[in-house]
């Protein structure tokens, strides 16, 4: 179940009308994030007294939108985005994620990061058209 608090905070950032004037053109739109913050998992790290919406990705009418348009919704709505913190291959994401890395997010500066998503530089497709992406966690490397 949503908790209030955040069902208050996407109602605020998500107006219908507001919505309406910017997606205006297309038939679905679909935008993906999660909430954090107080209450919500181990967000009292993110933000120790209030919760947020923080984007991911977004599809469109049957399109992934590419990172230019992901951050351009993102200054339209006023929420935040992920941020990416780097290129390099995928066993040096293992390695930086086994490692641990300080959150760039959380108010708790010496939180560490939960894990990394990496995409490929060029959008890649499976044989059934889903989208080639990884996720690593830190919790997984834990003893």
């Amino acid at each position: 179940m949503l908790p209030k608090q955040l069902e208050d905070k996407l109602k605020e950032k998500f107006k219908p009308d507001f919505f309406s004037n910017i997606f205006s053109e297309t038939t679905g739109v679909c935008l993906y994030g999660e909430g954090y913050g107080v209450k919500i998992r181990k967000g009292g790290n993110y933000i120790q007294d209030d919760v947020d919406f923080i984007l991911f990705d977004c599809l469109i009418d049957g399109w992934w939108l590419k990172r230019e348009s992901l951050e351009d919704i993102s200054n339209k709505f006023n929420i935040n985005i992920v941020p990416i913190i780097g290129e390099g291959t995928l066993l040096e994401a293992i390695e930086l994620v086994r490692n641990g890395f300080k959150s760039t997010i959380a108010q708790n500066k010496d939180y560490i990061a939960e894990g990394l998503i990496m995409k490929p530089a060029v959008e890649m497709f499976n044989r059934k058209g889903e989208r080639i992406i990884s996720k690593i966690k830190y919790k997984d490397f834990e003893r």
